[in-house]
């Protein structure tokens, strides 16, 4: 009777543990699926800023999705502090290498503080209203 009793709170205890990591794995699931969505709506917001043709727009696009994707990686790696500045550092001077050439260096210092969390898209509205007001 013991040993019935035993196995059957094993039983629970496995089940129920069984359970809440489906549940949890369902809850990683779709926090990182709402995060790749406002980081796309993030990338769309700021690169519509921009005054360069949509080619030029469309490049940019992927190459910060890109971008987004190392720097997920170098963080995922567990390194020391210095050591993941070291990388993130030779991320940042190598990464928009061929984009350089194609925009002016304002542009390019535009998208370094949008990747560095440095631009506000309610900012830029406010700039946009300014403008017209401005105009007006």
């Amino acid at each position: 009777m013991k040993t019935l009793l035993i196995s059957i709170f094993c039983s629970v205890i496995f089940i129920s543990n069984g359970f809440s990591q489906a549940a949890e794995e369902k809850q990683r699931l779709k926090y990182e699926a709402e995060m790749e969505q406002k980081k796309k709506e993030y990338i769309n917001d700021f690169v519509t800023t921009l005054k360069v043709d949509d080619f030029q727009k469309e490049i940019i696009k992927q190459q910060m999705e890109s971008y987004f994707e190392e720097f997920k990686k170098i963080n995922m790696l567990g390194l020391q502090e210095f050591e993941r500045k070291t990388y993130v550092q030779n991320l940042d001077d190598s990464h928009f290498s061929d984009l350089k050439a194609m925009i002016t260096e304002d542009q390019m210092s535009k998208i370094m503080n949008a990747l560095k969390g440095k631009w506000d898209p309610k900012e830029e509205e406010k700039k946009k209203k300014r403008k017209k007001k401005n105009k007006s």
